[in-house]
């Protein structure tokens, strides 16, 4: 590259150059577990979320502790989801899978 810009700055014979850009571009979607047991939790699930990561997240537990708490987590969750044209579904009243717009949930 630094000879190409050298034959440029000297008028040679090429008046352009090409510039290749690299860009490293993974096709792997990380796929995180979690356990959200309280509202606060959400927002961890919300950060996998926005990195663009698939989070399975146990609220088995949470379920049966306090359901009013787990609705507003999960609504919480699926507003932000929503916005972010991610994918969210329940699965056996036991998982609850949250996924970016790079990865789909076959319902």
């Amino acid at each position: 590259m630094l000879a190409s810009l050298k034959t440029i700055l000297a008028g040679g014979e090429r008046d352009y150059a090409e510039l290749v850009e690299e860009s490293e571009v993974s096709s792997k979607v990380q796929i995180m577990i979690d356990r959200i047991e309280s509202f606060t939790d959400s927002d961890r699930v919300i950060h996998n979320l926005r990195e663009g990561k698939v989070t399975f997240a146990k609220i088995g537990d949470f379920k049966n502790t306090n359901i009013d708490e787990l609705r507003r987590t999960v609504a919480k969750i699926k507003t932000v989801c929503r916005a972010l044209d991610g994918d969210i579904v329940a699965v056996a009243n036991e998982w609850l899978i949250v996924a970016p717009p790079q990865a789909t949930i076959q319902k």
